[in-house]
């Protein structure tokens, strides 16, 4: 006998701490590739503003990756956000990581 398929129509709710983790480490990407466009028309001739705002999307994707751990321990019955959030902003300190150290090494 076939199979009965059974569907759900129960919403599934997202953590606030899991929004928040998403929202900051889309900023910091968006800060990143800003950043990058800027640097790469001026043809790296750009003041120290610069650094301050990168030091902005450093600190979004390290708040990102706080908010993330923090909604793995929340009650919800997604955590779809939580770990795309959390990813990314792993791999946006990576990013921002290996950006400094070549900064660094030209200086």
């Amino acid at each position: 006998m076939a199979k009965k398929q059974v569907y759900s129509f129960v919403e599934k709710k997202y953590s606030g701490n899991s929004v928040m983790a998403m929202g900051l480490s889309l900023c910091s990407v968006i800060v990143l590739l800003v950043l990058l466009l800027v640097s790469f028309f001026l043809k790296g001739q750009v003041g120290a503003w610069i650094g301050a705002v990168g030091f902005l999307g450093i600190a979004s994707a390290v708040c990102g990756l706080a908010y993330g751990f923090a909604s793995f321990k929340d009650d919800c019955k997604s955590y779809f956000l939580a770990r795309f959030g959390t990813i990314l902003s792993a791999v946006d300190i990576a990013a921002w990581f290996f950006i400094v150290c070549i900064g660094l090494a030209s200086a």
